[in-house]
């Protein structure tokens, strides 16, 4: 890794395909079997009913005791007296947590309901598992990073293929029509990686997506999460001699890795101003996806920030979406 300052210029970006030189040989086998693992399982789930003062729709919260026995918080919000309708699935930014039924309530007015789960660590839930390493930088970056097994976002992932085979089974609150998956930041990766890992959702909304071309990330990000695995080099590992096992780990929960096994229609958002998430590790994502159906949005006076003008643009790409008719695949 050689620091950078910069990110590269908008006919640049557009162009820019990387090779995927971190992506390991066993990629699609280390996935396999962590699928098997989850199959198994049969997640307990509790639902407790919210009054909400906005008669329309119902608000449940929920908890998720997952592969591990993490319970996950989370939050269900539907329209009201719906029995099937289209699902979107939220997943929440770094440091976030599952929010406010509010923050759905544009998506409710499409006649969607929303499944939104705290990540493990992040927000109000916990997390079980047991990390091998420990380090002086605070965050999730790095814990068990040495080893891709036992690592935080292999749990995390684990959460969400939990997350999905439940939402899509006989015991879940509501039939999905379709399904999308939305996040932005960690969010955004969170999608990418839902629908890779999944293969069987109908959409994704992923605004400049976290976890995503840590080649590039680690060389170029100025601000944010990145740069705990650059300090953890700068402090506990100054000669580089963990960083082959660093970038081994990385490579199996890049979302730009699982951006091949995408095929679903995508929406995409980037900011170039972005110094958290650079535009290039989002366009390296956007053009390694494998849909016919794809576009992203350029935004060049952000940085990483909410954008309101772009809910309006997932607002119609999602009302695009439900109005192909023809329910789930």
């Amino acid at each position: 890794m050689g620091r950078k300052i910069g990110d590269l210029t908008l006919k640049e970006l557009r162009e820019y395909k990387p090779q995927l030189k971190n992506k390991p040989q066993d990629f699609d086998e280390f996935w396999a079997r962590q699928k098997e693992k989850i199959r198994l399982i049969e997640p307990v789930i509790h639902v407790s009913p919210r009054s909400y003062p906005v008669p329309s729709i119902e608000v449940i919260d929920l908890t998720l005791e997952s592969w591990d026995g993490t319970s996950l918080n989370g939050l269900f919000v539907k329209p009201a007296g719906v029995k099937e309708c289209p699902v979107i699935v939220c997943f929440h930014g770094y440091t976030g947590s599952c929010g406010l039924p509010s923050d759905y309530l544009k998506w409710t007015a499409l006649g969607v309901a929303v499944y939104a789960f705290d990540v493990r660590g992040q927000g109000t839930s916990p997390d079980y598992a047991k990390y091998g390493n420990g380090s002086r930088i605070p965050g999730w970056m790095l814990h068990g990073i040495l080893d891709p097994e036992t690592y935080y976002y292999t749990n995390v992932y684990r959460d969400i293929l939990t997350q999905l085979g439940w939402v899509k089974s006989e015991g879940a609150l509501v039939i999905p029509t379709t399904l999308g998956v939305m996040g932005s930041s960690q969010g955004g990766g969170l999608a990418l990686v839902a629908a890779g890992l999944d293969g069987n959702v109908d959409y994704v909304i992923s605004d400049w997506p976290y976890l995503t071309h840590f080649d590039r990330a680690l060389d170029v990000a100025l601000q944010g999460p990145y740069m705990e695995i650059v300090d953890y080099f700068k402090w506990n590992d100054p000669q580089y001699k963990t960083v082959d096992k660093v970038m081994d780990t990385l490579g199996y929960i890049d979302s730009l890795h699982f951006c091949d096994h995408i095929t679903c229609p995508v929406l995409m958002a980037v900011g170039l101003e972005d110094a958290v998430t650079p535009p290039s590790t989002v366009y390296a994502a956007y053009h390694h996806l494998k849909s016919n159906e794809k576009e992203i949005e350029v935004y060049p006076q952000f940085t990483h920030e909410m954008n309101p003008f772009h809910d309006e643009k997932k607002l119609a790409f999602i009302w695009k979406q439900l109005s192909k008719g023809g329910g789930r695949r």
